[in-house]
């Protein structure tokens, strides 16, 4: 837990904090007290365990990442701000960024509807950008991973189908050695989503033991996907700015 580091430190004006999770970590307890980043965050600032949120024991966590995934997580301090951050949420105003080194695939695995793209020759052709949508349902062996469900899909995907549709915006850049980074922004997420819908496209992030099949004993620090960035309005006085917190590991350089 020393590994964790605060960006932005609770305060009167600004009730909220910003942690960067190393990789290994749970965001979120499972019970109250359990280990992880949270946990670690309110035993610095006892006040962030007032706000009641949507799971008893995970009080105001507003953002949370995968324990394999190393980022930013947002906290409320207070219950008005944690409040306040649901609206923006629904509003689209919460604006998350990934980073991730991905490597081409050229099969579609079993559970996938159709690809919506053809990367490989949009990237040929100099497009690097697109926004995948789709609902999501379990998947796997204790429904581990996810898989992205159409409308054109089956009834049986579809009865399974989260209700509402995600986007993911990617930007896809090659690389040198013939790896791929990917910038992703999403403003509401799904469990696993990013790493789902790069899996879809055909360019799984490396190192992802669910996703990307060559990887399945992957150690954690081989596991290339970091949150990187946050965006959110908060009111100050009679105006509202944008809070704008960053982090750049040196590994997705």
């Amino acid at each position: 837990m020393e590994n964790i580091e605060f960006l932005h430190k609770p305060t009167e004006e600004e009730p909220f904090a910003v942690i960067i999770k190393p990789r290994g970590i749970a965001s979120a307890p499972l019970f109250e007290g359990d280990i992880s980043a949270y946990t670690h965050a309110a035993k610095v600032f006892p006040e962030l365990n007032s706000v009641k949120g949507k799971k008893e024991c995970e009080h105001g966590l507003l953002h949370r990442i995968d324990t394999d995934t190393e980022g930013l997580l947002l906290i409320a301090a207070s219950q008005g701000f944690y409040d306040y951050m649901q609206g923006v949420q629904e509003e689209g105003n919460f604006i998350k960024s990934y980073k991730a080194i991905c490597t081409h695939r050229v099969y579609l695995p079993e559970g996938y509807p159709k690809q919506p793209y053809n990367i490989k020759n949009m990237l040929q052709n100099g497009c690097t950008n697109v926004k995948v949508k789709s609902m999501f349902r379990p998947y796997g062996i204790k429904n581990k991973e996810v898989r992205p469900v159409t409308s054109a899909s089956g009834k049986a995907a579809l009865k399974k189908a989260s209700p509402a549709w995600y986007t993911t915006d990617i930007t896809l850049k090659q690389q040198e050695n013939n790896t791929f980074s990917a910038d992703c922004i999403l403003t509401k997420g799904y469990r696993h989503q990013v790493r789902c819908h790069l899996s879809w496209l055909g360019y799984p992030i490396e190192g992802d033991a669910l996703y990307s099949e060559k990887d399945v004993t992957a150690p954690q620090e081989s596991f290339k996907f970091w949150a990187t960035k946050i965006q959110f309005p908060i009111k100050n006085g009679s105006s509202v700015i944008q809070k704008i917190f960053e982090y750049t590991p040196q590994a997705s350089a």
